[in-house]
Formats: structure tokens, sequence, C-alpha cells
């Protein structure tokens, strides 16, 4: 009876260090799969942080300007005249009137102005 106790209790230490040294390992390639990840996103905020960058030099309005002017005879570009985007008669009027909170502090403001006027 004893040696089968034994027995039973040697199986049972080896399973439970068989277990243990594999649970060891999944957490550590779960750990280098984490590193990994954190890697690639470091690398990518990089990436990000320098298109950035370059998104603002690109976008400086002398540099713009150089292009439009070095390629004016190609792009055949003008200035925007306001007829272009709408004509003032077609936009509508506003539809909701000032609230009466709105309507004293214009009041108030537009006789602080004629005080300050005359």
């Amino acid at each position: 009876m004893m040696r089968v106790l034994n027995i039973v209790a040697i199986a049972a230490a080896l399973i439970a260090a068989f277990s243990v040294f594999n649970l060891k390992y999944q957490a550590e390639g779960v750990a280098k799969e984490v590193a990994e990840l954190q890697r690639r996103v470091d690398q990518e905020k990089e990436s990000l942080s320098l298109l950035r960058a370059e998104w603002s030099v690109l976008n400086q309005p002398r540099r713009v300007e150089e292009l439009v002017t070095r390629h004016a005879e190609a792009l055949d570009l003008a200035p925007v005249e306001p007829a272009q985007l709408a004509d003032p008669r077609q936009i509508p009027m506003r539809s909701i009137a000032p609230s009466e909170q709105d309507r004293d502090l214009l009041t108030g403001l537009a006789g602080d102005l004629v005080e300050k006027l005359q």
C-alpha cells in the first residue's frame, strides 16, 4: 500500500513539474509575442510621426506658393471668385431668431456703442 502511494505521489510530482515547465514556456512565448507587438506599435508611431512632419513641410504656404508659381502655365490656375462658390442671393437667410437673452445682450452692446460714439 505504501509503495502504491509513493508511486502515485511521484507520478503527481512529475505531472506537476511537466505542467509548470509547459506553462513557463507558454508564458515566455506570450511575452515574446507581446514584445514583438510593442516593437511594431513603436515603429508605427515613429512612422506616423515622420509622416506628420513630412506633411507639415509639404504644406507650408511658401513652398506651395513656389510650386504654383513654377507650374503656373501648366496648371492654368486663377484666383477664386466669390461668385464661383455661390451667389449671395442664393444663400438662405437665418431661419431662427435670436433668443431673448441674445437679443438683450445685443441691445446692451448696441446701446454701449452708441454712448461711446456720442
